[in-house]
């Protein structure tokens, strides 16, 4: 376990871990020229700033992570959100599981971050599945890269630079995760153009696993704000946290998340794993 000081390593303009996710409103190009979404990645995360396509409205969020942020992520992940390990563990089962059979799917991540939620991917017997992960970070994606290179997952994963709607098209995936993104964009009309950008890119029945904050209950705040104090976290800067995070708006209800889920075509959402105010759901593209 990272040292306590490790831990509390933050910028103190954000918060951290899935509940303060990563993302820049000015994305770089792909980081692949080519529009095959399974080619080998490059080893470098470059290119000079372009415009966005502006037939597809940007998903503004929380400004994201520069590489000290990157470094220290998944330590703090596993701090800000008990279970954060069995959390990824279910994602990998979930979709196993409602892919059983096939020989060579393929799957989106979208705000894959450092690649975490993959990793339990080398323990399913699935050799021919692939991976693209999109994020608006390099920092995060370099350390995601690393990561994927050691655990032999690199050479069939593909790492996108930039928003989603930045990701060139191609053949549709067969099915999709996006943990900790939703509640960080800004609105209800964009959060819907967002699950609908994930929807459009999956085939009809393909599964989405989706994780986000829902409501912001005082108490389980404190809850959160404990555990932190535990592993470390000088009260000054629990304090600041608690102002951040009440900066959210997060989505207010289940009922609220199934609704924006079915404008966008995602059907019978399933709850999958809960840690307190983080709630994860399966559910299945019905276009």
């Amino acid at each position: 376990m990272k040292r306590a000081a490790d831990l509390t390593r933050l910028d103190s303009s954000r918060g951290t871990d899935l509940c303060f996710r990563r993302s820049h409103l000015n994305p770089r190009p792909p980081i692949h020229p080519s529009r095959n979404a399974f080619s080998k990645p490059t080893t470098t995360f470059r290119g000079p700033l372009m415009a966005h396509d502006h037939h597809h409205p940007a998903h503004h969020i929380v400004p994201g992570f520069g590489a000290d942020r990157a470094a220290h992520y998944d330590a703090q992940a596993s701090v800000a959100l008990a279970g954060t390990h069995a959390l990824y563990e279910l994602g990998v089962s979930t979709l196993t599981a409602q892919l059983d059979g096939q020989d060579a799917a393929s799957l989106l991540f979208v705000g894959v971050g450092t690649g975490a939620e993959l990793m339990p991917y080398t323990r399913f017997d699935v050799p021919g599945w692939r991976f693209t992960g999109v994020d608006p970070s390099d920092a995060m994606l370099g350390v995601a890269q690393k990561r994927l290179e050691a655990e032999g997952l690199l050479s069939r994963t593909h790492l996108h630079h930039g928003e989603l709607h930045t990701l060139p098209s191609g053949p549709p995936f067969d099915g999709a995760q996006m943990m900790g993104v939703l509640h960080h964009v800004e609105g209800e009309a964009a959060r819907l153009d967002l699950l609908r950008e994930v929807a459009r890119r999956l085939k009809p029945g393909a599964p989405l696993v989706v994780g986000c904050r829902i409501g912001m209950d005082p108490e389980l705040l404190n809850v959160e704000l404990r555990r932190w104090r535990a592993y470390g976290t000088p009260r000054e800067e629990l304090e600041r946290r608690r102002e951040r995070f009440m900066t959210l708006r997060p989505i207010e209800s289940d009922a609220a998340l199934f609704a924006m889920l079915a404008n966008a075509g995602l059907v019978a959402p399933k709850p999958i794993f809960v840690s307190l105010q983080f709630k994860v759901f399966l559910a299945r593209y019905a276009p």
